[in-house]
């Protein structure tokens, strides 16, 4: 048992934030910080006890370990608090708040409990800054041995600015960048001390105010730098994040690459922070490695970057059409009204345009087609993006044509029947929201800054990094299928019944075991994250590297969690100078995966999801070869048989090639991501032996130590060429030159150049290693991919047999077949011309029957006839009189035509084949349009002939009008009036008429065009 136990456990405490939240009721937090608390008694007797500590120095140690818990929980819950406030004033994730409260009303009013109004969380808060909700955590050391980091004053919520203890010191990242008491400066570090800064995030922001505030500078205006007029001093900040070491290694950062594509190419070289320094003690390294997250959260992520990408290209957008309207407003008014006509059209087109995007492109926003800017959005309501659409099912849920199985509103959220299922699942999104603000609001802040933010990668993104969108490739790894469960494994429920049904066949009442490990397992991809490190003046450290998306605490895979560990498990004296340091921050960043002590998280067990999954693939290949075998079994014992046999069974398996198909996709997939791996592990390799090579230039600037006489001899030059000599390396070039040997500066830097020296050897052999278990698994899946590919050539060679097989039978089946049809070619050859001459000599005619007798007839059908058969006969099996006589009926058949002028005509008319059915159809086509035509002619006669009885009947009924409504009046007043009221209806029904006579006209024509277009 441990935290989040519903039962009692005591000291058996994992995770104190945990415990404190999740485990202790409300109304006994007070209490729990107490010094009589039963835990802290026990604690106390355990220091006692089992170290053999005095009561005053167990005392001491249960007290600060108390101290620090208290202030860890009370930070959290105020930062609980703060968030709670943000997300409610945040428009975009205001609705989080808002579930909770109704859902927990519900559940009130439910239960007949007093419905207590929801605390008033829309107060007025700061701007919320994610830099001060991140920890930048400080490590120091004096003398090789771990030391605190005093500050008196207080930082932000009243807390210390640097709290905990070595090596778990903290501070707010706004105030180690923009605090007036510098921490980073490089006055604050002795020579005989050792600073370790880190940078949660690959902003190359943060990174240039740090290094900045290292040295006491401000942030390098590049542009100032390199113009040509007012130049501004290089600064020692500028020659160390000068383009070649900085910017020049930016990968992807054009606008047209996706976010995912941006990290600094890998580079390890030594910085001079001074034209004239040739003794440089400043080193940059950038380095990829491999690191894992959950697959919700990462996706999650990858939708944010997108909105934010959009909503940025959308406001420059709008900036640009502010410029272009204010550029159009200045040009005159003439040339404006010259394109008047042109001008509409193009913006009706553009328009029409703009809809028919619309129309199509369902998952962009609606834009307005008068000036293309954003509609706003509903309140809370989340954008819809075409990121969003990944799959068919989220495609079709888009289009409304499927239904999920629960009612999801427009946020997302899921909408149950239960009151406290509702509740909870609000209060799950709410902390997911809580755990994931922060990181959002720094991508939003810094994702297009510039320079820009650098985002998290999935493996696929880093190495496919021109896709747009990774999703399917990576659902398709090795680790998000191994830490997956299938839909398949958890046993089904019945809503309409209300039960189990698979608890109730297999008579499972309490609670089951494996419904309960399926539904703890989360999916998990691998990532590529990079480590940005200086080393300044070989004493400080400046490390950036993120996190895992989201909330972590106490997570044994974090990167810095795992140096501060082995930092504090180390004995003294470990860390002897900088380099020592950095070796330990490369170690941990490559070896994540390869840790197997490292259980207790959630992190994948990598390596072994790998080797397991090449052991399913060479499983499933196993029982396809003894599939493969029966079917070659059953096959021999066909081949073997004397019957025809039947092979129908056997042609779909062997046929379909789909089940290896898959496994060969699948062991393909496998190979690629472990060349993936093997490649950023050999740039480990590389970066580590660059790395080690320029500690030893830094840590034996003259080679006296390795005794290298190239590197004395550079160094020899240099230092006579060097006008400002080092003033740290005067003691020591001192000593070498003198031959003192017993000279302690000099005996100290070489004992940390060969404790270095032995580390860097050790941690080097450790990279090789990984490199060679990742290559033992690379060799492991190309055999497995060599006997899958063996496999399916197998299966398409015994398919081919098979198919051979049958041929032969079908060609057997032929030949006797032919010859039962040559048997009765020979009797009818033989009978035919009998039958024929019998048929004669038996007809009913006086010549034949009075004048020959019977032996007369025997003789004429027996000789014609076996004269018939044996020409027959020959001409039938005579391949050589076949031949003669179709060269005869050849030569013959020419001669006449050539002779006779035939030929000769037939070359004059010049009539090809070709031409002669081009003709044939344009014929045709000119027959079928002189029939359209015609036809066309009388359907407008027809029409005309309509039109007159038309206008005929109205001016009929115009002219009855007329008459019924004129009165009978014979002056010039009444015929004036008569007149006018003719030409007044003369122009309204007859307009109304010819009205209506344009409109059948134009629609007569619209049919005949469609007509004659078909």
């Amino acid at each position: 048992m441990t935290c989040l136990s519903p039962d009692d456990h005591g000291c058996d405490i994992k995770d104190h934030l945990l415990h404190f939240i999740g485990c202790i009721k409300i109304k006994d937090r007070d209490t729990f910080f107490k010094f009589d608390h039963p835990i802290w008694k026990q604690e106390f007797e355990h220091q006692k006890g089992h170290f053999c500590l005095e009561d005053g120095k167990a005392e001491a140690t249960t007290r600060r370990k108390r101290e620090s818990w208290k202030d860890d929980c009370e930070g959290e819950l105020r930062r609980i608090s703060f968030l709670r406030k943000t997300l409610a004033a945040d428009k975009k994730d205001k609705h989080l708040i808002k579930a909770i409260n109704s859902s927990r009303q519900s559940w009130h009013k439910k239960n007949g409990r007093d419905v207590i109004e929801s605390p008033d969380d829309t107060e007025e808060l700061d701007v919320y800054e994610p830099e001060k909700d991140i920890n930048a955590p400080i490590i120091r050391f004096e003398g090789g041995k771990g030391a605190d980091v005093f500050v008196d004053d207080e930082g932000q919520n009243g807390r210390h600015r640097v709290w905990n203890k070595f090596p778990n010191q903290k501070t707010a990242l706004s105030d180690l960048l923009h605090h007036e008491k510098n921490l980073l400066h490089s006055d604050n570090f002795a020579s005989d001390c050792l600073g370790y800064f880190h940078i949660p995030s690959n902003n190359m922001i943060w990174a240039e105010q740090a290094i900045s505030r290292y040295f006491g500078e401000e942030r390098p205006d590049y542009h100032a730098t390199h113009r040509e007029l007012n130049r501004k001093k290089k600064t020692r900040t500028y020659m160390v994040l000068r383009d070649q070491y900085w910017k020049s290694q930016l990968h992807g950062g054009q606008q047209h690459n996706p976010p995912h594509a941006r990290h600094l190419r890998p580079i390890c070289e030594m910085v001079s922070s001074d034209n004239a320094d040739h003794f440089p003690r400043n080193m940059v390294l950038f380095m990829p490695y491999l690191h894992w997250d959950i697959s919700r959260r990462s996706e999650q992520f990858a939708m944010e970057i997108v909105d934010i990408m959009e909503e940025d290209k959308r406001s420059k957008q709008e900036e640009n059409q502010k410029k272009g309207s204010s550029m159009g407003r200045s040009n005159d008014s003439g040339s404006s009204s010259v394109g008047e006509g042109s001008s509409n059209d193009k913006s009706s087109m553009v328009s029409f345009i703009h809809k028919l995007k619309q129309g199509l492109c369902f998952g962009t926003e609606q834009q307005s087609p008068k000036n293309s800017s954003p509609l706003p959005l509903e309140q809370g309501k989340p954008r819809r993006t075409k990121a969003r659409i990944l799959t068919m099912g989220s495609l079709l849920k888009e289009l409304k044509l499927i239904e999920s199985r629960l009612p999801v509103d427009g946020n997302g959220r899921v909408q149950v029947r239960n009151a406290l299922g509702q509740y909870l699942l609000d209060a799950a999104r709410l902390y997911e929201g809580m755990s994931n603000y922060r990181d959002k609001k720094l991508l939003r802040k810094y994702l297009c800054a510039d320079p820009p933010l650098h985002p998290r990668r999935t493996l696929d993104q880093a190495y496919h990094w021109t896709l747009n969108s990774t999703w399917h490739r990576d659902r398709d790894q090795v680790v998000y299928r191994h830490t997956t469960t299938k839909p398949e494994d958890f046993h089904r429920y019945d809503h309409h019944e209300r039960k189990w049904v698979e608890h109730e066949d297999f008579d499972i009442k309490d609670k089951c075991d494996e419904c309960n490990m399926n539904i703890k397992k989360l999916s998990r991809v691998v990532m590529v994250d990079q480590l940005w490190m200086w080393i300044l003046d070989a004493k400080t450290i400046i490390t950036c590297f993120p996190k895992r998306y989201g909330a972590n605490k106490q997570d044994t895979s974090a990167i810095h969690k795992s140096i501060r560990v082995h930092l504090q498990n180390d004995s003294g004296d470990q860390i002897r100078t900088a380099f020592d340091l950095a070796l330990v921050i490369i170690d941990e960043c490559s070896n994540t995966f390869f840790d197997r002590t490292k259980t207790g998280d959630r992190q994948p067990l990598v390596l072994d999801a790998f080797a397991k999954a090449i052991g399913n693939i060479m499983q499933k290949q196993t029982a396809a070869f003894e599939r493969l075998w029966r079917w070659t079994d059953e096959a021999s014992e066909i081949y073997r048989s004397n019957s025809n046999g039947d092979t129908s069974g056997l042609h779909v398996p062997l046929l379909d090639i789909n089940p290896e198909g898959q496994l060969e996709r699948e062991i393909k997939d496998i190979i690629e991501e472990l060349d993936i791996m093997i490649h950023i592990t050999k740039i480990h390799k590389k970066i580590l032996t660059a790395f080690i090579a320029n500690a030893e230039n830094i840590l034996d600037p003259f080679g006296d130590f390795a005794k290298d006489k190239k590197r004395q001899m550079i160094s020899r030059y240099l230092w006579d060429k060097s006008k400002n000599k080092p003033k740290e390396l005067l003691d020591l070039w001192d000593a070498i030159e003198g031959n003192k040997d017993n000279d302690p500066k000099r005996k100290k830097m070489r004992d940390d150049y060969h404790w270095f020296k032995l580390n860097a050897d050790e941690r080097l052999e450790h990279v090789e290693e990984r490199i060679e278990e990742l290559k033992d698994l690379r060799r492991s899946a190309d055999n497995t991919a060599d006997d899958v590919k063996d496999l399916l050539g197998l299966k398409q060679q015994q398919a081919g047999v098979v198919q051979a097989w049958q041929a032969v039978k079908q060609s057997e089946e032929t030949i006797k077949q032919g010859r039962s049809i040559m048997m009765f070619t020979l009797v009818t050859i033989v009978f035919l011309p009998l039958s024929f001459m019998s048929s004669i000599f038996g007809m009913n005619n006086s010549t034949i029957t009075t004048d020959t007798s019977i032996k007369l007839e025997f003789v004429y059908m027996f000789s014609i006839s076996a004269g018939v058969i044996f020409i027959s006969l020959f001409l039938a099996f005579g391949s050589w009189i076949r031949a003669g006589a179709f060269y005869i009926f050849k030569w013959l058949s020419t001669s006449l035509l050539v002779r006779s002028g035939l030929y000769s005509f037939w070359l004059d008319i010049n009539w090809p084949s070709k031409r002669l059915h081009t003709e044939a159809i344009e014929y045709s086509d000119r027959l079928k349009k002189n029939a359209k035509i015609a036809n066309l002619e009388r359907r407008r006669k027809r029409r005309e002939r309509d039109e007159g009885k038309t206008k005929r009947s109205d001016n009929k009924s115009q002219n009855s009008l007329q008459l019924s409504e004129s009165p009978s009046c014979e002056d010039g007043n009444g015929q004036a009036n008569g007149s006018s009221t003719s030409v007044m209806n003369n122009h309204g029904p007859s307009s109304m008429s010819q009205l209506r006579t344009l409109m059948n006209r134009a629609r007569g024509e619209r049919m005949n065009d469609i007509e004659s277009g078909m």
